[in-house]
């Protein structure tokens, strides 16, 4: 497990400097350690917070949640003037998480976030964060109550400008394809 995290960190950064990204910081945030690094750059934010998340727990009966305490930060981010966009997986073939995402969806657009929905029959995998087209955070961790209390996860936060805007090239990319509204069909 040691080895697959260290592999990741140095295909990253490899990456980084293969492609000219020089970083002003890489670092490993991984299990229990994800979550104050994440809350950091929210509270950090001053202009932009741009998410693809694949899976994101929304649970109502649990208003003191870790989840919960994630959303209320976006949340507080927006409120302060960040421009804040949220894309989720709409799944034609995974309608549990689909629902999940709905619920978050939800959630989000009663306080003042919006969000919008990749193609059903693609997809987003994705589980990242760019805040002010600086720092990047990205990995394996959805935001579900498992990935952020429980799982063993590997992300990176990596402050590099350069490879930021490649980033947000790639959000505004999906964000192209994406929808406003959940409409789905989903397979049998």
């Amino acid at each position: 497990m040691k080895k697959t995290y260290i592999a990741l960190v140095f295909l990253l950064f490899s990456v980084s400097i293969c492609m000219g990204e020089p970083a002003e910081s890489v670092e490993m945030i991984c299990n229990r350690d994800y979550t104050p690094a994440l809350f950091n750059a929210i509270s950090g934010a001053k202009d932009s917070i741009h998410i693809i998340m694949y899976s994101g727990g929304y649970y109502p009966d649990h208003p003191e949640g870790i989840n919960r305490r994630v959303y209320r930060a976006l949340v507080a981010a927006k409120d302060r003037g960040v421009d804040i966009k949220v894309i989720l997986d709409a799944s034609d073939w995974n309608p549990n998480n689909t629902g999940k995402n709905e619920k978050l969806e939800g959630y989000l657009e009663a306080n003042g976030i919006k969000v919008w929905w990749d193609p059903p029959d693609i997809t987003s995998h994705c589980k990242f964060i760019v805040v002010d087209v600086h720092t990047v955070i990205v990995g394996s961790t959805n935001w579900t109550y498992y990935a952020l209390v429980h799982n063993n996860e590997a992300n990176v936060l990596i402050k590099s400008k350069p490879l930021a805007v490649e980033f947000e090239s790639y959000f505004r990319d999906v964000l192209g394809v994406s929808t406003d509204k959940l409409d789905i069909e989903y397979k049998e």
